[in-house]
């Protein structure tokens, strides 16, 4: 797992998760062909209901003494490992265990090996769906049988997975609710909100009336986007796993599509619901629905971390989210993050202005200072030239101050003094440093 100084890499990219297609997948295909028809008509057939994504015996340690252990292993650090088992959590060393099995261990290995295949067939998915029913990824499983059917309509094994039944008046069927549906009838089904269609992974829940063929890159992606958060901060600041189920909703018409908080947001994060609602018909969804989702991950991160429902300062979850929406890249339906470039756009435009906001002014701000207002650019920009700052300047002599000021601003110790304390410097003494570290960059 990576360290603390994966901290430091959090900026740019280029966006685009949602709406990809499948690495080796065809022209998508018009409404009514057999493929079409077979992928919602797998993809509508359950609906599970919001609980726990896993159970404190889904992973398992083995010690040196061959002892096993049931457990759900919630952080692993450099030199020892965190466990839960009901209400008891336990230590152990590294050089006491033997081998360890987790739910990320195994979705780190399930894109390992997607990610390394040379062709993306029905056989091959079906190999890797096998492979997750095996390492406690049902979900994931149920995903690639449903994207085997996307290939091969009639492919049995993939039918037999999902519970489908066949009969020669009707061909395949599949219990939906308590009732068998026809492929005509499911397809009718899924094709407004009422009846969207919920895909599990194995953290999220995703809800969406969209094309089938996207909500299965979509549902893949969210557990990318979860490993990848936990690799670049989860260390960093001792993160746990979490095992509530956020939601994620998006919507093919935007009728249907809730209002936001601040108008004209594609998307949006209801702490209240722990659910993401994304307007599937914007051309700039991608962005905003990777920067919201990073808004779910921190609250439910540090949440079953710290514990209560606190939050971070608002500054440091805004340049997060900027962090990750930036570095955000697909590639064949495959979501990849690449972080460590600064946002130039932002540095250079600290740089001209006249009277910066200053230090203070954005580590006070609320969440609306961002969102909009004359200064709500500004406010964007200076967060993050301020986070990169701190990652970066001096060979990372801030990181560690920075971590502890985030875990503690979720307890509400989140004021200019806090920092100060964490970082063991005055902010009139840091900002001197921080504006002639922006000027050099801008100038780059």
């Amino acid at each position: 797992m990576t360290s603390l100084p994966v901290l430091l890499t959090l900026t740019l990219a280029a966006p685009a998760l949602l709406g990809q297609p499948a690495a080796g997948s065809a022209t998508p295909v018009a409404a009514g062909s057999p493929t079409k028809l077979a992928t919602e008509f797998a993809a509508e057939s359950a609906a599970p209901e919001r609980s726990a994504a896993h159970d404190d015996r889904s992973d398992l340690v083995i010690l040196n003494d061959g002892k096993e252990i049931e457990c759900r292993v919630i952080l692993e650090a450099e030199d020892y490992i965190l466990t839960r088992r009901g209400s008891k959590k336990k230590q152990y060393r590294r050089e006491d265990i033997a081998e360890i099995h987790s739910v990320e261990r195994s979705l780190a290995q399930l894109f390992e090996r997607y990610d390394a295949l040379s062709s993306r067939g029905p056989a091959e998915l079906a190999e890797l769906a096998l492979f997750c029913e095996q390492n406690e990824l049902p979900s994931e499983a149920r995903n690639l049988w449903i994207q085997v059917l996307t290939q091969d309509p009639v492919n049995e094994q993939a039918w037999n997975e999902l519970g489908g039944v066949y009969t020669k008046r009707r061909g395949w069927r599949l219990k939906v609710r308590g009732r068998f549906y026809t492929v005509d009838q499911l397809r009718e089904r899924v094709s407004d909100w009422k009846h969207a269609m919920e895909i599990p992974t194995a953290h999220f829940l995703l809800k969406t009336d969209i094309e089938p063929e996207r909500a299965l890159n979509i549902a893949l992606n969210l557990e990318r986007a979860y490993m990848t958060y936990y690799e670049v901060v989860g260390e960093a600041l001792a993160l746990q796993v979490f095992d509530e189920v956020p939601e994620v909703h998006v919507f093919k018409d935007p009728k249907d599509y809730p209002t936001p908080r601040f108008q004209g947001d594609e998307a949006w994060f209801s702490r209240g619901e722990n659910t993401v609602f994304v307007n599937g018909a914007s051309p700039a969804v991608a962005n905003a629905a990777v920067f919201k989702l990073t808004h779910a991950l921190v609250l439910n991160s540090f949440r079953r971390t710290i514990g209560g429902n606190g939050s971070i300062a608002p500054w440091t979850e805004r340049a997060l989210a900027e962090a990750f929406s930036y570095a955000l890249q697909v590639e064949d339906g495959v979501a990849t993050w690449e972080f460590g470039r600064p946002i130039m756009e932002y540095f250079r435009l600290q740089a001209a202005d006249d009277k910066p906001l200053g230090m203070k002014r954005v580590i006070t701000a609320g969440y609306g200072a961002f969102n909009n207002g004359t200064d709500a650019r500004r406010y964007n920009a200076e967060c993050h030239t301020l986070m990169f700052f701190l990652l970066h300047a001096e060979e990372g002599k801030y990181r560690q101050g920075l971590a502890d000021y985030m875990r503690s601003s979720f307890k509400g110790q989140s004021a200019p003094t806090h920092l100060e304390k964490a970082l063991g410097v005055k902010l009139k003494d840091l900002e001197p440093q921080w504006n002639a570290f922006v000027e050099a960059t801008a100038a780059q």
